[in-house]
């Protein structure tokens, strides 16, 4: 476990075992944690790195969070570490992150995968109602705290959650887990920096320009992202699409072991 300095933020990275890296990152209010049904396959013949995003788990936040800034983060980090011919795998959130490092070191990221992944920006002004949603967050996390946070927005229970549980109840412990993690401070400046910033570019234009090989990996029953999965493999030159049957969003706590196949089988493809 060691701390990557980006400047305004300390960022939280582990390493788990030898070869070729292969980098992890989450989703929006989880962190590096969600990967633990993950890490003992994957690192039997991987070196994996896991990092928690700025303002989740272990990770500072500092006075900017953005798209642009978390891709800034885990690109000095792939520098740091002087990794080469590593593999970038963007969760949710995090895959438009991992597309913004593939685009800008198409030299370093051999490969992509993108799980469960919302679209990038498209440039356009934030929503209001988006606006007025995020201060709603912030307001509850200050109220309440974390475990208040974590009740009212729907991290506990509610569709997403429930289903996780119902296909896999093994990942409930794994799950408290990740929200234990979280440090009020940083998620406070997580959601005031959020409020400050804006989009500005349309990263979506540039999707045609990823070089490399991409993997698409989407649940079934995500019906919230499973559009933005067929997006990607229409836009990215490279890229396959593997659809998880009987999976929702957190693909990879509900099915695991078909999940951790589908990612070897596609890594093993390019050995």
């Amino acid at each position: 476990m060691a701390f990557f300095d980006a400047g305004d933020a300390a960022i939280y990275y582990e390493i788990t075992g030898e070869g070729e890296p292969l980098m992890l990152l989450h989703g929006y209010a989880l962190n590096s944690l969600m990967w633990e049904m993950q890490i003992p396959a994957l690192a039997e013949k991987y070196q994996v790195i896991t990092v928690d995003l700025r303002g989740f788990g272990q990770s500072s936040c500092g006075k900017s969070w953005s798209g642009n800034a978390m891709a800034d983060d885990i690109s000095g980090l792939v520098k740091h570490l002087d990794l080469k011919s590593c593999t970038m795998l963007g969760f949710s959130l995090s895959g438009a992150i991992a597309f913004r490092i593939a685009y800008f070191h198409p030299d370093r990221i051999a490969r992509l995968i993108m799980v469960s992944a919302s679209l990038p920006s498209s440039g356009a002004p934030r929503k209001r109602a988006e606006s007025l949603a995020q201060k709603r967050e912030l307001d509850i996390l200050m109220a309440r705290g974390v475990d208040g946070w974590a009740d009212k927005a729907g991290f506990r229970s509610g569709p997403l959650v429930g289903n996780i549980f119902k296909r896999n109840p093994e990942a409930e412990p794994i799950w408290e887990r990740i929200l234990k993690r979280h440090n009020p401070e940083f998620l406070r400046q997580m959601m005031e920096a959020r409020a400050n910033s804006s989009p500005s570019e349309n990263w979506r234009d540039k999707l045609a320009e990823i070089t490399q090989p991409t993997l698409i990996v989407a649940g079934g029953q995500d019906k919230r992202f499973i559009d933005a999965s067929h997006y990607f493999q229409r836009k990215i030159p490279n890229a396959q699409l593997q659809t998880i049957s009987g999976a929702g969003h957190m693909l990879n706590l509900e099915k695991p072991e078909e999940f951790n196949r589908v990612v070897l089988e596609f890594l093993e493809s390019y050995e």
